[in-house]
């Protein structure tokens, strides 16, 4: 059941994520055609972009990190004894967890701190752009802890022949 919740729930963030790309990728395009056409851009589709942005790594890192396509170094747990991997495997796991964890605990604490603040372009509370981040830490929390202390997908290296 867990594994079909963290699979369903990867699928979601990862598709809200591609979403926000593609929005990402028009109001870009917007900014560079009314540049172009009209010779100047609104100043607050730039902001707006740049949170999209930000908003969709946040929402999208716990599928990344389920599925095993961040960046790290695994090379070690391929070297080493089976009782000395579950242990690293076990570590990781739930460095992680805590990590995540308190993060996201940090970042709600910070969306409440920010939130007298506005923004230059979109004139918006600071806390409407820096919610995304306890929502994103909050995903990834709960990423990991469904995926429990087991080994992540190895990534593989392809020929290029």
């Amino acid at each position: 059941m867990t594994k079909l919740l963290q699979a369903w729930l990867a699928r979601l963030t990862l598709g809200v994520s591609a979403l926000l790309i593609a929005w990402v990728t028009l109001f870009i395009l917007y900014g560079v055609g009314s540049r172009y056409f009209l010779g100047a851009s609104p100043i607050w589709f730039d902001e707006l972009a740049r949170y999209t942005i930000i908003a969709a790594a946040m929402i999208g890192v716990g599928a990344v990190w389920v599925n095993g396509g961040h960046m790290r170094v695994s090379f070690i747990e391929t070297k080493i004894s089976e009782r000395a991997r579950k242990l690293v495997v076990f570590y990781q796991w739930l460095l992680t967890l805590i990590l995540t964890g308190m993060m996201a605990w940090f970042s709600y604490r910070y969306m409440g701190g920010v939130g007298f603040f506005t923004t230059p372009g979109l004139q918006i509370s600071r806390s409407v752009p820096v919610a995304v981040m306890p929502i994103g830490f909050s995903l990834l929390f709960l990423m990991v802890l469904l995926n429990g202390p087991k080994p992540l997908p190895q990534p593989t290296v392809e020929d290029d022949e």
